[in-house]
């Protein structure tokens, strides 16, 4: 099950927004050496503002292992802040329809049963913010072989790949009804709803 809050909802998840700062730390600092923003071992950034919803994946003791971090497009977001040249097909997204996925992340050390687990729903729980919401698509920066292993059909990049914080990466867009990565749900047995209450998320995100 995929949890999802902002800044003004945080409360309610015990100390998921602490914890998946802790994670985003130890992926994106500790091991792969980025000099992002840091202090008392969590990760953040200029974009971790009330429009951000957090998506997470926690284990049975609450702490987040899993992470995607959606910004709408109509407010700052990071390939609109930082890549912009990384979109020669068409023009950058300013669209309440469309949301950047960022900061995704799943914890290594997690067991392999559960860790083939994350990135699939996280997904799942995309599509289903998108479709409460009405939005056509997702947008994001990412390495190739990644998004293409999960979304079969249905991306457009938007560009050729160029180095992004130390690798070869490619800004994308997925519409709604190709981002339920199909062949990993059924493999693994995931359902057909994957995130808890949809319907306040969904509110939280027409806000933003």
């Amino acid at each position: 099950m995929i949890e999802a809050f902002s800044i003004a909802t945080a409360h309610r998840f015990q100390d998921a927004l602490a914890s998946q700062a802790r994670l985003r730390n130890e992926v994106f600092v500790r091991r792969r050496g980025l000099q992002h923003s840091t202090f008392g071992g969590l990760e953040f950034d200029e974009f971790d503002t009330p429009a951000a919803t957090y998506l997470v994946w926690r284990d049975e003791d609450r702490v987040v292992r899993g992470l995607a971090r959606l910004l709408p497009t109509t407010r700052p977001y990071m390939l609109r802040s930082y890549w912009p040249h990384l979109v020669v097909d068409g023009e950058l997204p300013a669209s309440p329809a469309i949301l950047e996925v960022t900061r995704v992340c799943v914890d290594k050390s997690l067991e392999p049963a559960q860790r083939k687990l994350v990135f699939p729903e996280l997904l799942c729980a995309i599509q289903e913010i998108l479709m409460a919401t009405g939005g056509s698509g997702m947008v994001g920066v990412t390495k190739e072989h990644l998004l293409s292993h999960f979304v079969r059909e249905g991306i457009r990049w938007l560009g050729p790949a160029a180095e992004v914080e130390g690798e070869l990466e490619r800004a994308f867009f997925v519409p709604t009804a190709s981002i339920r990565p199909k062949f990993h749900c059924r493999k693994y047995g995931i359902g057909p709803v994957v995130l808890a209450d949809v319907g306040e998320v969904a509110d939280a995100t027409r806000a933003a």
